[in-house]
């Protein structure tokens, strides 16, 4: 009598691979780049270059991260920055993720401001600034269709989310409410769901 063949155990999901910068003065690089293709905010930008190109970060850490950079106080850019540099070189990494964020930009600026000055009037001028602000929406809107792609599998966070949604665009909540309600709340299932994992893996 043959043995029946032992039946193959299913392939577990292999989690991204996610690297390290290698010093701080990557960091600062990566910032840089990453400032000088922002144009209507950052977000599209952070996420193509900190999680698509170097893979610093998974879609899921991403998300958690760029979330707490959103309720901190000042820029979101910013606190992104914050964050991140401090995880992987502390007060260096921030020093270094801020100058990246912040110093080149900053001289740029100063400069564009003073040509656009002389050339505000003209026709051609406005439809470039119109032509800039409709493409950073497309990049805006496509960054949170990828971000909201880490929110596969979880009911719970995506009806967080469409909840969110709601309340800002249809019920036009401030801010600090939506912070105190939404935010807070799953802070605390996120911690009663680690809390009732944590005990059974202890059972």
């Amino acid at each position: 009598m043959q043995s029946q063949p032992p039946t193959p155990s299913p392939a577990k999901e292999v989690a991204p691979e996610v690297e390290v910068p290698r010093s701080a003065t990557e960091m600062f690089l990566a910032f840089t780049r990453i400032a000088m293709q922002s144009f209507g905010g950052a977000l599209a930008m952070l996420e193509r270059e900190i999680v698509q190109r170097r893979r610093w970060m998974t879609p899921q850490d991403f998300l958690g991260v760029y979330a707490i950079s959103q309720v901190m106080p000042g820029p979101t850019g910013i606190s992104f920055c914050v964050l991140l540099g401090d995880r992987h070189f502390g007060l260096r990494g921030v020093v270094a993720a801020l100058a990246g964020f912040v110093a080149v930009p900053a001289v740029l600026v100063l400069v564009i401001t003073a040509v656009f000055h002389s050339l505000q009037g003209l026709p051609s001028t406005q439809g470039a600034l119109h032509g800039m602000g409709a493409a950073s929406v497309g990049l805006i809107v496509h960054t949170a269709w990828r971000m909201a792609r880490g929110l596969k599998g979880s009911r719970r966070g995506v009806a967080i989310a469409l909840g969110t949604l709601g309340v800002v665009a249809v019920a036009h909540w401030p801010v600090s409410a939506v912070v105190l309600t939404f935010g807070l709340g799953s802070v605390l299932l996120a911690w009663r769901e680690v809390a009732v994992s944590r005990g059974a893996s202890r059972g």
